[in-house]
């Protein structure tokens, strides 16, 4: 296995070989601000991929979002059909990238929601399912280690489709459903030598240890991620998560909050942004209350050789969070 480490002071590599990259899920895309098109533009990355080598990093997550397939937007590198009219292939693009020193795309995210927009579940499950194979297909591409799959959109936006006047089974269905698209996935990934993984968000319909009931009907071959935040804020410890599911962990996000969800907002439709209060469910590295050092410790006193990605997702300033999380990695992580 490639061993990442530049130098003993910006070592992206730690015991048992974890490797440590950051997620490019701190570029906020779908929420306007001042200036905020200026993203949609291919100068914006490339004047950001040195920035974050500069910080030490050297390897990357990124999400898939077809969103900028239907959008625009092809300087966004975050489907295959943007980086082919940018790059003209994805091999140029990864070339591109290790010439800025980025040697590694651990893995990418996909996520169902934008999909969930209408009473129609066939389209979202169609639409989910092709586009979910298309994500697994642009991950072995890239040479990605994972694919982080989130299982379902937001408990509370697919009851503002389908709850109001349902069966009381419609839940159960639904979940049926997803293990079918979920199954299907892995054995696509396993085609591509990808590995599939679960990414457990705090408002899905799996979220907190709910997953652990359906892990029997789902493939062998798939894997948990362990989101520090989202586990938090759904009423789990981290480090004993980990130390029930830890052979099945197949990825790691290294994520900060404050947030106790005191009002359900999970069941709201769109949890990310809190609507009976002003605040920020994630924080940037450091900046939250959550004990990420014993969670490096446990992690690190097991055989877990994978990825963990720092995600400060909802930044306010992507360039500080940057280096924020260099900082806390280099005084706490690493110190322990």
């Amino acid at each position: 296995m490639e061993n990442f480490t530049r130098n003993h002071n910006q070592s992206n590599t730690m015991q048992n070989q974890i490797k440590i990259g950051f997620s490019l899920d701190m570029i906020n895309m779908h929420h306007q601000e001042p200036n905020r098109n200026r993203q949609e533009s291919k100068y914006y990355w490339e004047e950001l991929y040195p920035l974050i080598v500069a910080a030490g990093f050297h390897g990357i997550e990124m999400p898939f979002d077809p969103f900028w397939i239907f959008r625009g937007g092809s300087g966004v590198p975050f489907t295959n059909y943007c980086i082919d009219i940018k790059y003209k292939n994805v091999d140029n693009y990864l070339k591109y990238l290790k010439d800025k020193g980025i040697d590694k795309v651990a893995g990418i995210n996909f996520s169902p929601q934008m999909f969930m927009r209408n009473e129609d579940l066939n389209f979202y499950f169609g639409a989910s399912g092709h586009f979910g194979g298309e994500a697994i297909r642009f991950a072995s591409e890239l040479g990605c280690d994972y694919i982080n799959v989130t299982p379902t959109a937001p408990y509370g936006l697919i009851t503002h489709y389908h709850g109001k006047n349902a069966e009381a089974h419609w839940e159960k269905d639904f979940i049926k459903r997803t293990i079918e698209m979920i199954n299907k996935f892995a054995e696509t990934a396993a085609q591509h030598s990808i590995k599939l993984v679960l990414k457990n968000e705090y408002w899905g319909l799996f979220r907190g240890n709910k997953i652990s009931e359906y892990l029997s009907e789902m493939d062998d071959s798939i894997r948990l991620n362990i989101d520090t935040a989202h586990l938090s804020i759904s009423g789990l410890n981290s480090v004993e998560f980990f130390k029930e599911h830890a052979p099945k962990i197949g990825s790691v996000n290294l994520t900060d909050t404050a947030f106790v969800d005191e009002d359900d907002i999970w069941k709201t439709a769109n949890p990310e942004y809190p609507e009976t209060k002003a605040t920020q469910v994630f924080r940037d590295l450091g900046f939250g209350n959550l004990d990420l050092i014993s969670f490096y410790q446990a992690l690190n006193k097991t055989d877990y050789d994978g990825w963990v990605i720092c995600s400060c997702r909802q930044t306010r300033d992507p360039m500080r969070a940057l280096l924020r999380s260099r900082s806390f990695i280099d005084n706490n992580i690493l110190m322990t």
